[in-house]
């Protein structure tokens, strides 16, 4: 990809040139609208457009800054696409369930309202799996998204539109969630980058699931930007929780350190399946990183405190998901597991949906307990580095259906193993179960021809670490690289 073309700019790049006058809104506008149009085909990452209002919100973004006024909108005039999770007023919202294929929502998430004060420019929707429950983008709506990569393979979920859309130039900034990796590992599979930001600091409200009209927070689950470097992340992250919330004011400690010499880095590549070459990526990043001057420790097995840990976050995870659901779906998942044998994850999954208020308040109490042991680690670590999944993206597997129940029947080759499908999961877990955030950026080199990402994990509501952390490997280890396209 050109890097004098307005699609291939970083948002920071992007916003620049806006401010220089080098572009207007409306101009990139149209360009953007034409490259989604002439590419996105097969690609199939942007389901909904709405290019009468963006050109609307464009003129008015060029009239602010010819008028002096752009001070106080600091996205002012950047094209963003929005994932079909959220609320966005003039579109529809489905998270991919087919009983909201028409629903159309009344105003903006709470998110996505703060972007537009800012001054964003919102265009189009993005893919997800249906209800935002898989890491592959497919549902019956608006049928499957394909990696920019090798349209063969999943782009992963739920963001699998959102980080599609940025790794082939449709946008430079997106707005996604979070649950079991819906940031992190789309962002690993497409070669972008994401921040899933500590629980709670980003509001949720407007986000599906839960359905519409739903106003509180749903546990373990976050809201967060995917973008093209780390300080575009940062841009948008401050965006997202400068508005107070209620009665408070939130405000993240500054980073611990701000040169990578200063970092203490902890690798771990052991404890859940992860594929060997992937794993070797990652050491070999670690290397790097000692060779620029990090204190760089690689661990040869997990913190004490993570074990039992991946079976914690499976039970919390689909104890939220089972939440509300209908007895119907929850059979389903009861058939799926009946095919597997005692102890198993199938099992697992299938009894945490089932589970009761008493079960929850007990696996609370723990993730408690789970919440201050990390704290305690990263007295003597800044982050912890490690896969984001079990390997880069896979081949796509849809023909058995949408949805949770289908997953536990699914497999993945992984170092010549077939593991289950849901174990994809641990890894991002060991964050989501902790309230810690979480970026990930790629790795400098590809793997089989495939981008692949490093998960970096930071203490708890430190997320301006993580983010600083990242952008010093941006600078000492590049940025953005591109698929290619037939353009």
């Amino acid at each position: 990809m050109d890097r004098s073309e307005p699609h291939s700019w970083t948002a920071s790049e992007t916003l620049t040139a806006l401010r220089a006058g080098d572009i207007s809104a409306v101009e990139l506008l149209e360009h953007q609208l034409a490259r989604q149009a002439r590419l996105d085909g097969e690609i199939n990452a942007v389901v909904e457009v709405n290019p009468e209002a963006a050109l609307e919100a464009a003129r008015a973004a060029d009239a602010r800054r010819a008028a002096g006024a752009d001070a106080s909108c600091p996205l002012n005039g950047l094209p963003m696409t929005i994932k079909d999770t959220y609320e966005v007023e003039g579109f529809h919202a489905t998270a991919g369930i087919p009983e909201l294929a028409q629903y159309r929502a009344p105003r903006d998430a709470a998110a996505v309202a703060l972007l537009r004060k800012a001054g964003a420019v919102i265009y189009g929707k993005t893919n997800v799996p249906v209800a935002a429950s898989d890491h592959q983008s497919y549902n019956p709506i608006y049928g499957l998204t394909r990696n920019p990569w090798n349209p063969q393979r999943t782009v992963g979920g739920s963001s699998g539109g959102s980080a599609a859309a940025l790794a082939a130039g449709f946008t430079a900034l997106e707005l996604g969630s979070d649950i079991g990796g819906s940031i992190r590992i789309p962002s690993h599979y497409c070669g972008v980058w994401g921040h899933k930001p500590s629980y709670g600091i980003v509001p949720g409200q407007g986000h599906i699931p839960p359905m519409p009209g739903a106003l509180a927070p749903a546990p373990l689950a976050v809201c967060g930007p995917l973008a093209r470097s780390a300080a575009d992340l940062e841009l948008a992250l401050d965006l997202l929780t400068a508005a107070p919330q209620g009665a408070w004011q939130l405000q993240l400690p500054a980073p611990r350190h701000k040169s990578l010499s200063q970092f203490r880095v902890a690798v771990l590549t052991e404890g859940f399946p992860v594929d060997p070459a992937y794993a070797a990526a990652l050491q070999s990043f670690g290397q790097a990183l000692a060779r620029e001057g990090a204190q760089v420790t690689q661990l040869s097995a997990p913190p004490a405190h993570m074990e039992g840990s991946a079976a914690l976050y499976i039970d919390m995870l689909f104890a939220v998901i089972g939440g509300g659901m209908p007895e119907p779906e929850l059979q389903a998942f009861d058939a799926a597991a009946a095919t597997h044998p005692e102890g198993s994850l199938a099992r697992q999954v299938a009894s945490a949906v089932r589970a009761s208020m008493a079960d929850f308040a007990g696996l609370a109490e723990r993730q408690a307990h789970l919440i201050a042991a990390w704290g305690d680690w990263f007295r003597d670590y800044d982050v912890l580095l490690c896969p984001v999944a079990m390997g880069t993206a896979f081949a796509h597997q849809i023909e058995d259906g949408h949805g949770p129940a289908p997953q536990m029947n699914r497999v993945l080759e992984v170092g010549g193993q077939s593991r289950p499908y849901m174990e994809n999961l641990y890894w991002p877990g060991l964050a989501t179960l902790a309230h810690l955030p979480a970026t990930v950026r790629p790795l400098p080199e590809l793997l089989n021809g495939l981008p692949a990402g490093v998960q970096i994990i930071g203490p708890l509501q430190e997320d301006r670490t993580p983010l600083a952390f990242t952008k010093l490997c941006d600078a000492a280890f590049g940025g953005f690289r591109s698929p290619t396209l037939p353009d």
